[in-house]
């Protein structure tokens, strides 16, 4: 890696080329992902649209009662085809996230995450994280305060999936040389060995898994029947900055 400052300080990960692929790997996951999501929810309602209209053609001359009502659910159908489309684009990057900062965009997530999940309770309680001043390590951070996003974000959306909890609770504490950030919740709990051996097919837990990794952190996972707790710990990257 190369000097990013005069005083000869260093910012690079633990075993750099197993990162490197890492970050691989993660982005073809990512990839994966969304490409499944939008063939299974996108497409597969576009095409059953397309079926749709056919048939408001049918019947527009001897029934146009009928024929309209199924514009009207094409219409509605439409309206929320792309606003899943809008959410996966903004899944991608949150086009907010350098406006408003990492505490800011995850409560967003959060708020919109209860909109559409009524039955479970989100809870959070997030420290203001302080950034460094250094112009050198603006870029290092910004990638850093994403990742760590997309981390709690995974984490409460496999709550949400297959917990069947009722209530989730998010934590996100800053240490002195380390953000601390827990999720937990009161479902059902799982078999942790079995998941962790078979992390490769649990793409959200390997991807979590991986991205903590990429910034030299940990994650711990505590599960039974009371439900389950996913604790991460990384590194601040600016710490040897002076930040």
């Amino acid at each position: 890696m190369k000097n990013i400052n005069e005083n000869g300080n260093y910012y690079h990960f633990q075993k750099e080329k197993m990162n490197q692929l890492l970050v691989l790997d993660v982005q073809e996951k990512e990839r994966s992902r969304i490409a499944r999501e939008l063939h299974d929810s996108s497409l597969q309602n576009l095409t059953h649209l397309i079926h749709v209209l056919e048939l408001s053609s049918m019947y527009m001359d001897e029934d146009p009662i009928r024929a309209k009502l199924e514009l009207e659910f094409c219409t509605q159908n439409l309206r929320q085809i792309i606003n899943d489309i809008r959410d996966t684009i903004f899944d991608l990057r949150p086009m907010t996230f350098d406006d408003l900062g990492f505490k800011q965009c995850i409560k967003n997530e959060i708020d919109n995450l209860k909109l559409h999940c009524k039955e479970c309770e989100i809870t959070y309680e997030i420290d203001d994280i302080i950034y460094p001043e250094h112009d050198e390590v603006k870029e290092i951070y910004s990638v850093y305060l994403v990742t760590l996003y997309r981390v709690i974000q995974e984490a409460i959306m496999n709550s949400i999936k297959h917990s069947s909890a009722s209530t989730i609770n998010l934590f996100v504490k800053e240490e002195k040389n380390e953000i601390i950030a827990e999720v937990k919740d009161n479902g059902k709990g799982f078999n942790k060995d079995e998941i962790l051996k078979k992390s490769e097919k649990h793409f959200g837990l390997s991807i979590m898994k991986e991205r903590v990794s990429l910034l030299d952190g940990e994650i711990n996972l505590t599960t039974d029947s009371n439900g389950t707790l996913i604790e991460v710990k990384v590194p601040k990257p600016w710490i040897n900055f002076g930040g």
